[in-house]
């Protein structure tokens, strides 16, 4: 019964199950599944739905192997990433059948493997969502993809129509400002996931181009820390062991202006599009200013 229950948990993890299906899928009765998740307190039965699902989203337990696939992200650097998601592979029936009890984990862990559920189960969420410098604000979204970047864990969502204003729009919240997650309606016939490439700034669908030079430690960091196998980065050339060409792809020029600004003067606009030039006019005010505050 323990490795049967283990099995539901791992079932209703990806997916809603109605008992017909758990009941093939451990050929068993449908009278020794419900017995099953008789011991269950955090799995619940909708008619409506004819399936199974946990309550709130939160199971009490979750395995190695759902805990790994959610936040195997969290490793940045993509060299050492790779081996993990080896070890990962060859350790996959072992994790499948060792679980982690979710209260044990932080809130934010909590707050991530809810969400993962809620996209995996097509399940609209009320959340209560503090922005910067902005009041709390109460948003019901249909969440589509996580991610993470620079260490920081989003959602990317679309807002639901129980929304009073931008219905459908699509718009990425950081967990750490998200406060609150209810469960409110199941869908049928709809997949939320998406995989789309995203970053904190919105989806790259749109995304504009810019060419850059890196020279000396700039070039050596991006290359040593894999930064080309990211959404953001493209390798282009190696000019010499000390300078290398790239293109970056960003949504506003902020992410631009920051980069530029963080590896001056090893870095080096290379077009001459008039996106370029305004980003240049924008460096050039902002260490005007800078050097202006200084001086006063």
């Amino acid at each position: 019964m323990k490795t049967r229950k283990l099995g539901i948990y791992n079932q209703l993890f990806n997916k809603l199950c109605s008992k017909q299906e758990l009941a093939n899928l451990f050929d068993v009765s449908i009278k020794t599944i419900e017995n099953t998740i008789k011991t269950c307190d955090d799995i619940v039965y909708s008619k409506k739905l004819g399936c199974y699902h946990f309550k709130n989203l939160l199971p009490n337990l979750i395995s190695y192997q759902n805990f790994f696939n959610v936040f195997k992200d969290s490793v940045s650097n993509p060299i050492i990433k790779k081996d993990i998601l080896s070890i990962g592979a060859s350790l996959h029936n072992k994790f499948n059948e060792t679980m982690i009890e979710t209260n044990k984990l932080s809130e934010l862990s909590k707050k991530i493997i809810k969400t993962e559920i809620a996209i995996n189960h097509n399940c609209v969420i009320k959340v209560e969502y503090v922005g910067n410098s902005k009041p709390k604000e109460e948003k019901y979204i249909q969440p589509k993809q996580i991610f993470i970047q620079n260490g920081v864990y989003y959602v990317y969502l679309s807002y639901d129509k129980r929304n009073k204003e931008k219905i459908g729009e699509n718009r990425q919240f950081a967990f750490n400002g998200i406060e609150l997650i209810e469960p409110v309606e199941y869908l049928k016939d709809i997949s939320f996931r998406t995989n789309e490439e995203v970053n904190a700034f919105g989806s790259f669908k749109n995304a504009k181009k810019i060419k850059l030079k890196l020279i000396d430690a700039a070039a050596n960091y991006f290359k040593r820390e894999g930064l080309f196998e990211t959404n953001n980065f493209r390798f282009l050339s190696e000019i010499s062991s000390k300078e290398i060409e790239i293109e970056m792809r960003y949504n506003y020029k902020t992410e631009v202006i920051k980069l530029l600004q963080q590896w001056m003067p090893q870095i080096q606009i290379i077009d001459n599009s008039e996106d370029a030039k305004i980003l240049f006019e924008a460096i050039k005010n902002n260490y005007q200013i800078f050097i202006d505050s200084y001086s006063s």
